[in-house]
């Protein structure tokens, strides 16, 4: 980040601390040693940018509707294994190729990348993701597991467990990346990954949440909900995302100290599929039959006409949930 850009997001953390208050713009000019002058051309650029900030008592404000993701506030919550440190960009391409490209240079555990916007954002099997600007949370993660390739593979249940835990009480998991409320997809995971035979090098946690609005999905299992529409306790964009990376770091320390059953009974808590009529797709063809719950390493357990089948990867095209 420039100079120029670390001052702009300066002036905005100190606009989003001072509240319904606002803040003047010499208070603003002396924290960052910088004029008035300067103080107000970086307003004006983060405008220009979408974000609405009044002026009042010859100082700034936060439009009753701007929602800006302030880093500086998510990471001074968090703590290791997830800490930061937090950057947040207007645009990129995909938060996901972004945290895999500092991982290859070595960027550290806990890293976390976010974008108001993506161009070339995507989800499962490489359909697209596009949100309206400042509807959504758009973000990415970076861990470093010590744990073997094939365990790799649990890390989307944990982070499923950890987002659903931080965004409603009554949020539900489908296997292997969804998390809905009352039967509206709020949420989509996306979890890539860099391994060997030694284990795995590195692991990119992709997290897209509707917070204020919902885009319209060509998906005929369920419509698309945002946390606002569902009724979620909080839906200010960085207390969101602050209390996502929290209860991430927290069942990532569960898993690396005591394994999958702490996260496999959390899951089976909050499983959207137990129990129902379901269609997988796998990469064999299409098993029907009836979902109950995962088994020890995270793998969809499916009842079908000839016997059990443990999945390690496929896609739920359609559940028959009982009439609400």
């Amino acid at each position: 980040m420039t100079s120029a850009n670390q001052r702009r997001a300066a002036v905005l953390e100190a606009v989003a601390r001072a509240g319904a208050g606002g803040v003047s713009g010499e208070s603003i000019a002396a924290r960052l040693g910088c004029s008035r002058a300067a103080v107000h051309r970086h307003v004006e650029a983060l405008r220009r940018e979408g974000i609405a900030i009044a002026g009042v008592h010859e100082g700034y404000v936060l439009g009753p509707e701007s929602d800006p993701v302030i880093p500086a506030i998510v990471e001074e919550a968090l703590s290791p294994p997830v800490a930061g440190p937090v950057r947040w960009v207007r645009s990129t391409g995909s938060t996901n190729d972004d945290v895999a490209a500092a991982a290859r240079e070595g960027a550290p555990e806990g890293l976390v990348i976010g974008s108001d916007v993506q161009t070339a954002g995507r989800g499962r099997r490489g359909r697209a993701w596009v949100t309206d600007p400042d509807d959504a949370l758009l973000f990415s993660v970076l861990l470093r597991p010590r744990v073997a390739a094939i365990d790799a593979g649990f890390l989307p249940v944990l982070v499923a467990v950890a987002v659903a835990d931080a965004v409603h009480p009554d949020a539900r998991i489908v296997w292997p990346n969804d998390v809905i409320v009352d039967r509206r997809k709020v949420c989509g995971i996306l979890c890539e990954s860099a391994a060997d035979e030694s284990g795995v090098a590195w692991a990119v946690v992709g997290i897209g949440v509707n917070v204020r609005g919902a885009p319209d999905i060509a998906d005929a299992r369920w419509s698309a909900g945002s946390l606002r529409s569902v009724g979620a306790p909080v839906t200010a964009r960085t207390e969101v995302a602050t209390r996502i990376l929290t209860r991430l770091g927290e069942w990532y320390e569960r898993w690396t100290a005591q394994g999958t059953r702490p996260i496999l009974d959390a899951y089976g808590a909050r499983d959207a599929l137990a129990g129902t009529g379901v269609a997988v797709q796998t990469a064999a063809g299409e098993i029907q039959g009836t979902a109950s719950g995962l088994d020890e390493m995270g793998r969809l357990r499916v009842v079908a006409a000839d016997g059990e089948h443990a999945l390690a990867s496929g896609e739920v095209v359609r559940v028959e949930f009982e009439p609400s």
